[in-house]
């Protein structure tokens, strides 16, 4: 993350917006989806499981949704997602900018030391069967090769998974979610680190403390406040701060390195701010892999005019909700526009005006 330019994006375009507040409270993407469903003539939803609905037009199906995923994406297509090493070969093969990763199992720890030492790059460690940032480190070398290692492997055995780490090449840059729903772009959530923003007055604790009651007015965020434990005051540490330190007005103090919204993170609305070469970039990403219709994409690009941007992954399980709940930003209706499109497409199959 160039926290250089994620500043310099944060002050220009979104400190001054209001934050968002909600009328609705919807709990999860099936929720918003019965709720649509409900408006639309001709349609309903049932409840096919705790975690999925079937769709139904005038008695006919037209579609399931379980969980965060419709049934416009086809198993090949979580199959290849699923698997960082064939994502990238999917994406290269389609002409598309992506990272290089090498794979390591537990068995392999003086192996990957070696290829980090001889390379002398930097990388991200990041295990391939985790999700919400768990066990991912930035920017590592052979100075913090140790640390990064046991830490992916702590996180591993914390979630009872085998140890399936990912190194994959440090590009620089800010990264944000492109949502594509039908392979169609949608919105973009600029996924910003755990931070508090500095007023002169307040201490970094106090800063912490107003930003989680913020948190907890967002339907999608307040069950995901900033927890004050030992990785945090490790980062302040190492940037000489203290949960005692005052900030000066408009210092920006990043509290994890993680853009990772679970850790407490931002999430900001930025469709205007993105240029048509990165949404050309997301919807390319996905109709290179076979199968996939809708899907988070995670693009890093070095400044807002960038034209080459690269894709780092493809999540066909992407948080549809968080896009209808910015912290700041106009929010979007993705899971509507999801259930639109799927009817649309089977009425357009079934000659139905």
């Amino acid at each position: 993350m160039d926290f250089k330019l994620l500043n310099s994006i944060i002050i220009e375009y979104l400190a001054d917006l209001p934050i968002n507040k909600y009328k609705t409270n919807f709990q999860g993407t099936l929720m918003l989806a019965n709720y649509h469903l409900s408006r639309l003539e001709g349609c309903k939803s049932i409840k096919a499981s705790k975690f999925a609905i079937k769709m139904k037009y005038k008695d006919e199906i037209f579609g399931s949704i379980y969980g965060q995923t419709p049934t416009s994406n086809k198993a090949i297509a979580k199959k290849i997602t699923k698997d960082k090493l064939a994502t990238e070969l999917a994406l290269k093969e389609a002409g598309i900018n992506t990272s290089n990763s090498i794979g390591f199992e537990l068995n392999q720890y003086e192996e990957a030391k070696k290829f980090i030492k001889e390379t002398k790059g930097k990388y991200v460690f990041k295990p391939s069967n985790l999700n919400g940032g768990r066990g991912i480190t930035l920017n590592v070398g052979s100075g913090n090769f140790d640390q990064a290692w046991k830490f992916a492997e702590s996180a591993t055995k914390e979630r009872n998974k085998e140890f399936h780490l990912i190194i994959q090449e440090f590009i620089p840059g800010v990264e944000t979610r492109f949502l594509v729903i039908e392979k169609k772009f949608n919105s973009a959530i600029l996924r910003v680190p755990a931070n508090v923003i500095g007023n002169g007055k307040n201490t970094v604790k106090e800063l912490i403390d107003n930003k989680n009651i913020q948190r907890k007015l967002n339907p999608h965020l307040k069950v995901l406040p900033i927890k004050v434990d030992l990785r945090l005051l490790n980062n302040l540490e190492n940037e000489n701060l203290s949960l005692d330190s005052i900030p000066d007005n408009n210092q920006v103090v990043y509290l994890h390195k993680s853009s990772n919204i679970s850790l407490g993170g931002d999430s900001y609305e930025i469709s205007h701010l993105v240029n048509d070469s990165m949404i050309e970039t997301a919807e390319s990403a996905v109709k290179a892999i076979p199968g996939l219709n809708t899907a988070g994409v995670d693009i890093i690009y070095r400044s807002l005019n960038d034209t080459n941007p690269y894709v780092l992954e493809i999540n066909p399980d992407a948080n549809l909700r968080m896009h209808h709940y910015p912290y700041k930003g106009t929010p979007k209706e993705p899971v509507f526009d999801l259930i639109d499109a799927m009817l649309a497409e089977y009425k357009a199959n079934n000659n139905i005006n």
